[in-house]
């Protein structure tokens, strides 16, 4: 980065430095550098060029192939090595009768031209002012690139602050770093009751010119434009030397009112143009950064006084949102008993089933939102038992083979009669009513579907089902014991049963033993038909 204070400008003289001891090279690049007011050095050994090199930092450097001092290329290419790139001149070579020398130094130096004996006085000015203006430009180049690191930086680095405070902090610090002046100070307020909400200080300073601040705060509320004041001026107006030279830059509102000021002051020289821009922008940021706190404590106090009222309301949502999950749930229990109900069985196994299949589905590794769908879809399983004829249904005796295959369209009139939602709770229930009763190994019904082919939650409900049936007395059938049953669901691993589902359930088992022991000495009676009658007429499922 320049420092602060030297600008680059095609009028001021560039510096040119000269390895040969030849009068024709002397005085051929003298010939070019003077009209054009640039200054001419010379040295004749590597010892010399290194020196000058440090303490002048040439725009363009002229050596002679054919010089003495030129033949030791190694010393000459070390010189070359350690300047900095944002330094490194401009290299003008003129050849020798040595090919081989001016080869090596071409290597070496890296020189942007090369120029043969005999000397061509037209050549030499026409390459000499290219490469002075080649390396104006390069200098511009690097000023606007550092200029725009740091417009990018005013625009990013505040993330990761804890509060508007830290912003304002790092950005006095920054904009001191930048101008190389150690006072910054940010004021906010009235005329005359400014108050300092930032600042940087050289260490050893701090506290210096508060006097002088209050003054250049209450000048700059009146004025929109940059106010500099250069030590001479100042010293002369009876200005503390101390505090000069000093810029001054109005903080604007968004309606265009000036709230603030930032001050910098005790640099070596005002700021040049391009860095006034910069400050301008920080100045822009600081507003910005100002207003973004307003606004930010205004919406804080907004959103203080309305979380009260709005606690109370997600309070009131939240009722009524549980209020409209119990109902739904005991909606589908309803509708789930009472299809239970009209083959005769209890509504309870209803509730253990479900149950069953929340503890396996957890343990299968199912996402929180699948459990709690699982539980409360799978009630619905033989929903569509609904549809079977009663004749068929309530049969006492063995079913024929056209009787079973009309009671095995059950999961299909199950899935019908809970098809077309966009519920996700009914979409998995029409799944589960659809595939209960398939198998693993693809013997079951309606479709015949084997394997993966059978939705996990179909594969679980169907163990789930079956243990509850076998562990429950029947009319048909008394109650069998917790091995037996254990061993029946074991047995069919692979075949009626997923046997990842089976392995699920083996090491849950102790948990659905305690569900189902709630259940224990619960048990009621098959209802009669009367009853069964009248669960499944209209009025009552109105009810």
């Amino acid at each position: 980065m320049l420092p602060a204070g030297q600008e680059v400008t095609l009028s001021q003289p560039s510096r040119i430095l000269v390895m040969s001891s030849s009068s024709d090279v002397l005085q051929a690049v003298g010939r070019a550098a003077q009209p054009l007011g640039h200054l001419l050095f010379q040295v004749e050994s590597p010892e010399d060029l290194r020196l000058r090199i440090r303490d002048l930092q040439p725009d363009v450097l002229v050596l002679d192939a054919d010089a003495r001092g030129c033949a030791d290329c190694v010393a000459i290419g070390a010189v070359m090595d350690g300047i900095d790139a944002g330094q490194r001149p401009q290299v003008l070579l003129v050849g020798g009768e040595d090919e081989l020398l001016r080869e090596r130094l071409v290597e070496r130096t890296g020189a942007d031209v090369l120029i043969d004996r005999p000397i061509d006085q037209l050549e030499v000015t026409v390459e000499i002012r290219t490469l002075v203006r080649v390396r104006r430009l390069n200098a511009e180049a690097v000023r606007d690139r550092d200029l725009l690191n740091h417009l990018l930086e005013l625009t990013t680095f505040a993330d990761g602050y804890a509060n508007a405070d830290a912003v304002l902090s790092s950005l006095a610090e920054r904009v001191s770093t930048w101008l190389a002046f150690p006072h910054v100070v940010v004021t906010l307020g009235g005329a005359r009751s400014p108050r300092v909400v930032a600042s940087a200080h050289a260490e050893g300073s701090h506290g210096r010119g508060r006097s002088m601040v209050e003054r250049r705060h209450h000048e700059l509320l009146g004025r929109s434009d940059i106010l500099m004041v250069d030590a001479a001026d100042g010293v002369l107006m009876g200005e503390d030397p101390t505090a000069l030279p000093y810029v001054g830059v109005p903080l604007l509102a968004q309606d265009g009112d000036v709230v603030g000021a930032l001050h910098a002051w005790g640099g070596a020289r005002l700021p040049t143009e391009a860095h006034r821009r910069v400050l301008q922008v920080a100045a822009t940021r600081i507003g910005t950064e100002i207003r973004l706190h307003d606004q930010q404590r205004r919406l804080e106090e907004m959103v203080e006084t309305r979380t009260a009222d709005l606690t109370a309301l997600l309070e009131r949502l939240r009722g009524v949102n549980n209020q409209l999950v119990e109902a739904s749930r005991e909606t589908i229990m309803r509708l789930a008993r009472a299809a239970e109900y009209r083959d005769g069985d209890t509504g309870e196994h209803v509730d253990r089933m479900s149950s069953y299949c929340q503890v396996i589905a957890r343990r299968m590794g199912m996402s929180a939102d699948e459990i709690a769908l699982i539980k409360l879809a799978a009630p619905m399983h033989d929903v569509g038992k609904i549809g079977i004829p009663d004749a068929i249904l309530l049969k006492n005796g063995k079913l024929t083979p056209e009787e079973y295959e009309v009671m095995k369209q059950h999961p299909l009139i199950g899935a019908r009669i809970l098809s077309g939602s966009n519920s996700q709770l009914l979409r998995m229930a029409e799944q589960i009513a659809a595939t209960h009763h398939e198998k693993w190994d693809g013997s079951g019904y309606p479709l015949g579907l084997g394997g993966n082919e059978i939705p996990l939650a179909g594969r679980i409900v169907a163990l789930a089902d079956v243990f509850d049936a076998l562990t429950s007395p029947r009319v048909y059938k008394d109650a069998w014991s917790i091995d037996e049953s254990v061993a029946y669901v074991r047995g069919l691993s692979g075949s009626h049963f997923d046997p990842r589902v089976v392995e699920a359930f083996m090491a849950c088992l102790d948990e659905l033993l305690d569900i189902r022991a709630g259940y224990v000495g619960r048990e009621s009676e098959p209802l009669s038909a009367a009853e069964v009658l009248r669960v499944t007429s209209p009025g009552e499922a109105a009810a």
